[in-house]
């Protein structure tokens, strides 16, 4: 239990230093560019996604799975071959696509509000080929728990993609093309970087072609699966700006409120959801491994207590969003659009951390299947929502439609995984309380950010600091969180 929260805090660190730079960098970008430039950026990027989501979501997982198994039964030969075949099937799967997008290029194009965002697509395209190498070898230092490494490779990227960026900016190049141009460059470092980290802990290349077919039948349904969540990003990039043109907005009015929404406000909620990304990380081959062995009891616990502390971190940042949002979004951003978006869509933390956590148990439980069937479910739920709304349709009301479908699908999510494993449902009375806590604590920080007479900054900075210390306080004085979730020193086991 120490080595799985040791993992989960180093993580977290790592993970957290990559959001807050991340953060500082769309910060930057939101400035340089504008929300109109933003939004048509956001809708190459989410293209982009769905292709990077193809050849690096389930290949790492299911290495990253045998691998584990491969070091338990020290079958180290096959362990490489595994590792060969995964980077053999993802080169082979990237160049195709690089292929397929080049030629059907102005057919894509015309899905776009803009066509400057299919321009920008295409600088992205060589990313796919570095991602592919990056991701095989990945897969390999994940399953051997080199936590701290791939950490430390993740966040050269960041690094490598806002430096050239800048730099790119100060020499006066075109900005957009320059943002598109920096993400390839900074996964051509971090492949770079990776490979030279696999070959160092003496990884090698042998032959694959004993392990290209089981692995390409075990990833389908996870690839499957991590891939409809980025067509869906990539879909309401193209369906929000569609249905606000056709009710009377103009492309660029369009693009401004899709820019300040999905590109400044909602990457603001999932910075806080660092640590829920992090204990996602580690649980799928430490919960993996307890249901390979039959140990149900730590089956449930991880399950159990996974969830109240995903809706426990959620929570406790709600209120600074709800409360202060407003004033968040115009110091950062300069766009108060943005902020009062943020404001209104702050409780969708907690079915956003939620559904997080629930989908990595799905995998862990070799559930991949039932998984993509429910996201998909609850997205189609989302597009019923936004079309059936017509004219009234604003992008607040795109929240309204990401909440609930989000709580469907994790909904589904939770009663597939109660068959398989008979848990208990202690986290719906954290829900409760957590929710109980948001709404006074709520009109503390408004009421405290009304009554300091400083600068900006400092009114968001204690006013935030005290909400997430109230909330903290209250999470522990109702037991929603409690100090045995993290130093349990031993875990039952079936007899």
């Amino acid at each position: 239990m120490k080595k799985i929260v040791k993992s989960i805090f180093t993580l977290s660190a790592f993970t957290f230093i990559e959001r807050i730079l991340g953060f500082l960098f769309k910060i930057y970008l939101s400035n340089e560019l504008g929300a109109t430039e933003i939004g048509i950026y956001q809708v190459a990027f989410s293209f982009f996604m769905v292709l990077l989501t193809a050849i690096t979501s389930g290949l790492p997982l299911v290495v990253s799975k045998r691998t584990a198994k491969c070091r338990a039964e020290n079958a180290l030969c096959e362990e490489y071959s595994i590792s060969t075949a995964s980077l053999i099937i993802s080169i082979v799967t990237s160049t195709l696509l690089i292929a397929t997008v080049f030629l059907l290029k102005d057919v894509i194009a015309n899905a776009f509000a803009s066509p400057i965002s299919m321009t920008l697509a295409l600088y992205m395209l060589p990313a796919l080929l570095f991602s592919s190498i990056y991701s095989s070898f990945r897969g390999n230092l994940w399953g051997r728990q080199k936590y701290t490494a791939v950490s430390v490779l993740e966040l050269i990227e960041q690094i490598a993609r806002i430096s050239v960026c800048i730099i790119l900016f100060v020499l006066g190049f075109d900005k957009m093309l320059s943002t598109a141009l920096s993400m390839t460059i900074a996964c051509l470092i971090s492949a770079l970087a990776c490979m030279a980290v696999y070959f160092k802990q003496g990884g090698k290349l042998t032959n694959p072609l004993s392990e290209i077919k089981p692995l390409l039948k075990s990833s389908a349904p996870i690839t499957f699966s991590r891939a409809a969540s980025s067509v869906i990003a990539a879909l309401t990039s193209i369906a929000v700006p569609y249905i606000l043109m056709r009710y009377g907005a103009s492309s660029e009015q369009a693009m401004y409120q899709y820019g300040y929404s999905a590109g400044m406000a909602l990457p603001l909620l999932y910075v806080p959801l660092t640590f829920v990304g992090s204990i996602a990380f580690v649980m799928i081959p430490t919960l993996s491994r307890a249901v390979a062995t039959k140990n149900e009891n730590s089956v449930k616990m991880q399950i159990e207590r996974t969830i109240s502390v995903a809706i426990v971190v959620g929570g406790v940042f709600v209120p600074i969003f709800s409360a202060i949002g407003k004033e968040i979004g115009a110091f950062l951003y300069g766009n108060i659009d943005s902020g009062n978006f943020l404001s209104f869509s702050a409780w969708l933390m907690i079915p956003i951390a939620i559904e997080n956590i629930t989908s990595s148990m799905m995998n862990s439980l070799e559930l991949e299947l039932k998984g993509l069937i429910y996201y998909i479910i609850g997205s189609a739920v989302l597009f019923a929502f936004i079309f059936l709304l017509g004219k009234n349709f604003t992008v607040e009301l795109l929240a309204v439609g990401m909440g609930i479908s989000f709580m469907l699908s994790s909904t589904l999510n939770v009663i597939a995984m109660r068959k398989k494993i008979k848990f208990r449902l202690n986290f719906l009375l954290t829900l409760v309380k957590i929710f109980a806590l948001i709404v006074p604590t709520h009109f503390l920080m408004r009421w405290l950010y009304d009554i300091i007479k400083l600068p900006i900054f400092f009114k968001i900075a204690i006013c935030g600091a005290c909400g997430t210390a109230f909330m903290a306080l209250g999470c522990f004085l109702f037991g929603m969180l409690k100090m045995e979730y993290f130093f349990n020193k031993k875990e039952k086991r079936n007899t």
